[in-house]
């Protein structure tokens, strides 16, 4: 028993001895606030105001884009140094562009004392894209502590939507007053000597590497009596490459009517075909000269 009392008795002394020379476990410093990447802000033009709610962009447009980023790492010589990123992607979830990057590195001493580091970015919604929500990804990496955080926004997208197909297909094959109408006619009817116009989209096909594409099509026009009147092949091509999968071809053309066409009904051909997936789709419409 008198062992263990000694014992007690070393170990009591033991604490005191460091509490008196302060050799106690320090308490940890209290954690800083977190890196955070915030006020996404998208905008029609450079360090614009946000677009109202509801209002949406359209393929082709300029898209800037920023925001802010707090609880980053401040050096004892007043450095700051970041890195933001951002990409966009479709209402599919595909990006649209591959994703951009830009650096922050100044010294607060070079800034007023209200400053707040803005990372900015621009890019272009790509002219034949998908409508509805779009998306951008965006984060800011502290390289003084290579700790990153990450946020997303959203915006929309207005225009022109076709369906998707698993095949080749021929979709909206319609015939046009003139090269800008965007309603169709409700009844195709032409005098002779009018101009034909037929607009349609190409769906549906194979993408080769960097999402290449490879689509052509045939024109023919037929009479009543089955007779073909006029054929071009290769009437049009769309060979391309792009970072963003293009989804869907425009296809228009126009036909000029002679003045001494008889009256009548014509048929309208077209043979699209995909050269990377190897498919062939034909799609016919008929219009009246009166």
């Amino acid at each position: 028993m008198e062992l263990f009392r000694n014992i007690a008795y070393c170990l009591l002394l033991q604490g005191a001895l460091l509490t008196l020379t302060g050799q106690q476990p320090r308490p940890s410093a209290p954690a800083g606030p977190a890196l955070q990447a915030v006020s996404p802000i998208i905008s029609q033009f450079e360090d614009g105001g946000a677009i109202p709610g509801g209002q949406k962009l359209v393929p082709g447009e300029t898209v800037f884009f920023r925001f802010a980023a707090t609880g980053f790492r401040t050096a004892e010589n007043g450095k700051v140094h970041l890195t933001g990123h951002a990409q966009a992607f479709d209402s599919d979830g595909k990006p649209a562009m591959p994703q951009d990057e830009v650096a922050i590195g100044t010294s607060l001493r070079d800034e007023d004392k209200d400053w707040k580091p803005w990372l900015r970015f621009q890019f272009q919604i790509p002219s034949i894209a998908r409508p509805g929500v779009w998306r951008i990804r965006f984060a800011v990496t502290d390289e003084q502590t290579r700790k990153t955080a990450t946020a997303e926004t959203t915006f929309e997208v207005a225009g022109k939507d076709v369906p998707k197909s698993a095949a080749l297909s021929i979709h909206g094959l319609n015939f046009y007053r003139t090269a800008d109408d965007e309603t169709p006619l409700r009844v195709a009817a032409y005098r002779a000597g009018d101009m034909v116009w037929v607009k349609f989209d190409v769906t549906g096909y194979q993408y080769g590497e960097q999402n290449a594409i490879d689509v052509a099509y045939d024109v023919s026009v037929t009479g009543a009596d089955g007779k073909v009147l006029f054929t071009q092949e290769d009437a049009a091509t769309e060979r391309s490459q792009a970072y963003y999968p293009q989804p869907w071809i425009p296809g228009s053309f126009s036909l000029t009517l002679q003045p001494n066409m008889a009256q009548g009904e014509y048929s309208v051909g077209i043979t699209a075909r995909d050269g990377v997936g190897k498919q062939t789709v034909k799609a016919s419409g008929t219009f009246q000269v009166r």
